[in-house]
């Protein structure tokens, strides 16, 4: 019976906010991960824009998106 190592999934939480001087240019204020978000750097003050291609480029997928105004969380996961 061969062992099979069953891996977590990548769960990558962005809260974000927008400058009211540029709407459309959310950056992120904090990003929590759990397990790897590896090869994307989630650094505050980085572009939420930026960041979310970076994960959807490596199989991320979107999962929840929830838009206050000026702040905002975003959720992404990749699962193996």
């Amino acid at each position: 019976m061969s062992a099979s190592i069953i891996r977590r999934p990548d769960v990558v939480t962005i809260l974000w906010q927008r400058n009211l001087l540029t709407p459309f240019t959310p950056t992120i204020v904090e990003a929590t991960v759990i397990g790897s978000a590896k090869p994307c750097n989630l650094n505050a003050g980085q572009s939420l824009i930026t960041a979310s291609i970076c994960l959807l480029s490596n199989r991320f997928v979107l999962v929840s998106n929830i838009d206050l105004g000026v702040f905002g969380i975003s959720e992404f996961v990749r699962l193996f």
